[in-house]
């Protein structure tokens, strides 16, 4: 990691807020469903409206909210979302202890505090860039991407065990104090944003496109947000099949499937940590093809084991091991490389319209992934998933080796 980046107070007081919302958010997933579950004695159905509650806004408010960051600082909107969302969360224990809570209002806090996080999301990738320097982005990029991967994995138990500790107001407590600090924290940074250069009025629409228009106009730019579509679609049929074979078929404990998964975050804490030299060694074009490679590939050693064994486990430990290292290096340069190529007009709208591309596909590739166990049993569908990621990855080298590299291009055009 850059020294430089070390000594930045103020990129690690704004990655210290980031790490707070970040647990808070994540456990939230976890205890508004457990919430459901033990207060209300929710339905299945109403405990997944819950769960849908915190994503749905990302697929309703993540275009709008790029056109707003484009025309105004993100420091300020990323404190407001802080604060505001600390403010949700304290609804929930205000209620429950005057006894007005019901679960109506679970879905509408889980709506709204879903809402404040989409927002926060994009507003921080726009944000960034404006706390380093150019050759400091891909640490600073991986440094954040260590910890979206470590709280992805922990959080969840975490909120868990505050549940089992504190209760259902308690933990929600424990995030509204987390986010009111990350507030505070966030309050200290002293460099100032660049000004803000607004792109002209021509209607919301058209603003809004302006994101997709720009990522379509870069061919390096178009073929990872293209890649990162694709594996996410098949990687979450993998991943919903992995579950049943696992479990159903093979016979591993919920404990030791939840173990493998797990390891995967010491694959990507190495990624996080070597991004930055891999470049340096090998250069953008062959690491970003190499680590989605490996993120590809790793998969094929889940279906090839069929006994629930000491050895079972410990190539599926390794399989994700691999994945996430493979993984998180692509998702650095593919962050850092999008940051670096946009200009900072567009990058609220960019950062919108890259969520919006990559994580669209998720619901769709569960479906896919059930479809295919139903029609083809667990392990045959999960093959078929795992090929086709190896077949995504193919088509992604191919695409790789006909896309110039950013010192080959012209300087992009800030589209209107």
């Amino acid at each position: 990691m850059s020294s430089r980046l070390l000594l930045n107070r103020d990129f690690s007081r704004f990655w210290l807020s980031q790490v707070l919302t970040s647990v808070a958010s994540k456990s939230m997933t976890m205890v508004f469903p457990l919430l459901a579950t033990i207060s209300f004695a929710a339905t299945p159905f109403e405990v997944g409206v819950v769960a849908a509650a915190q994503y749905v806004p990302v697929l309703v408010v993540t275009l709008f909210i790029g056109m707003w960051l484009d025309r105004r600082p993100r420091r300020p909107t990323l404190l407001f979302t802080d604060v505001a969302g600390g403010a949700a969360l304290l609804v929930i224990p205000v209620l429950s202890g005057l006894d007005e809570f019901h679960l109506g209002m679970l879905y509408v806090v889980a709506f709204g505090f879903g809402s404040l996080v989409a927002i926060a999301e994009v507003c921080a990738q726009a944000y960034l860039p404006s706390l380093v320097r150019e050759s400091d982005l891909v640490a600073a990029i991986g440094r954040l991407e260590a910890v979206s991967t470590l709280v992805v994995v922990a959080a969840p138990g975490l909120g868990g065990l505050l549940m089992n500790w504190l209760g259902g107001s308690g933990a929600v407590l424990t995030g509204a104090v987390l986010y009111l600090l990350a507030a505070l924290i966030l309050a200290t940074v002293t460099r100032r944003e660049p000004p803000v250069v607004a792109p002209a009025r021509e209607g919301v629409a058209s603003e809004i496109a302006a994101g997709a228009r720009f990522l379509l106009s870069v061919p390096l730019l178009r073929t990872l947000i293209g890649q990162a579509a694709l594996f996410n679609f098949f990687e979450q049929a993998m991943l919903t099949l992995y579950t049943v074979y696992a479990a159903s078929v093979v016979g591993i404990t919920p404990a030791l499937l939840g173990l493998t998964v797990t390891l995967g975050a010491i694959g990507s804490l190495l990624g996080a940590v070597t991004a930055e030299q891999a470049e340096r060694k090998w250069g953008l074009r062959r690491v970003v093809v190499a680590s989605m490679a490996i993120a590809s590939v790793a998969p094929v050693l889940i279906p090839l084991a069929t006994e629930p064994t000491a050895f079972t486990v410990t190539i599926w430990s390794v399989s994700f091991v691999m994945y996430g290292f493979g993984l998180t290096v692509y998702n650095v340069f593919s962050t850092s490389t999008r940051q670096r190529l946009t200009p900072d007009g567009l990058r609220g709208r960019v950062a919108a319209t890259t969520r919006l591309v990559a994580y669209g596909p998720l619901s769709a590739g569960t479906l896919l992934g059930g479809g295919l166990g139903s029609l083809f049993g667990a392990r045959t569908g999960l093959w078929i998933a795992v090929a086709l990621l190896v077949a995504a990855f193919l088509h992604f080298l191919v695409a790789m080796r006909r896309t110039q590299m950013p010192d080959q291009q012209t300087e992009p055009e800030l589209a209107k």
